[in-house]
């Protein structure tokens, strides 16, 4: 059986274990639901941004925690600007390429209440405003 590669991530997996939704190739439900979801969004210019790049899935998984809310971690790492904004400063892990900018910027400015976002390529550290009364930090 020949290979193709997934629509989303590039890599490359027989066709008879591909999701086929009409005529695209994935293989995994992830990879379909992240392909939907930025064309949903008019995000899909994100894969001529990607080219030929292969992505590779998380080594760990995971899970938006609820400890970003906490008294705790506001504390130690939030601030508040002087309009009452808050600001954070975070790493985010599995940055490939610039493309990943890109996106995890443009998904995190089309979160209501997100009033910037800007995520630097070369230590994967994101800084994100946002307005606490509209959107918390775990969301």
């Amino acid at each position: 059986m020949s290979k193709v590669k997934c629509d989303h991530c590039h890599l490359e997996f027989s066709d008879d274990v591909m999701i086929h939704d009409g005529e695209y190739r994935f293989c995994c439900n992830g990879c379909r639901g992240i392909f939907h979801l930025l064309k949903d969004e008019g995000l899909e210019s994100f894969y001529s941004k990607m080219g030929s790049t292969t992505l590779s899935p998380p080594a760990e998984q995971f899970e938006a925690s609820s400890n970003f809310d906490t008294p705790a971690f506001s504390e130690r790492f939030v601030t508040t600007t002087k309009e009452g904004l808050s600001q954070v400063s975070l790493v985010i892990e599995g940055i490939h390429c610039a493309a990943c900018v890109w996106l995890n910027e443009k998904a995190l400015h089309k979160m209501e209440g997100v009033i910037e976002a800007h995520i630097n390529y070369t230590n994967n550290k994101a800084r994100i405003t946002w307005n606490p009364a509209d959107v918390k930090l775990s969301a």
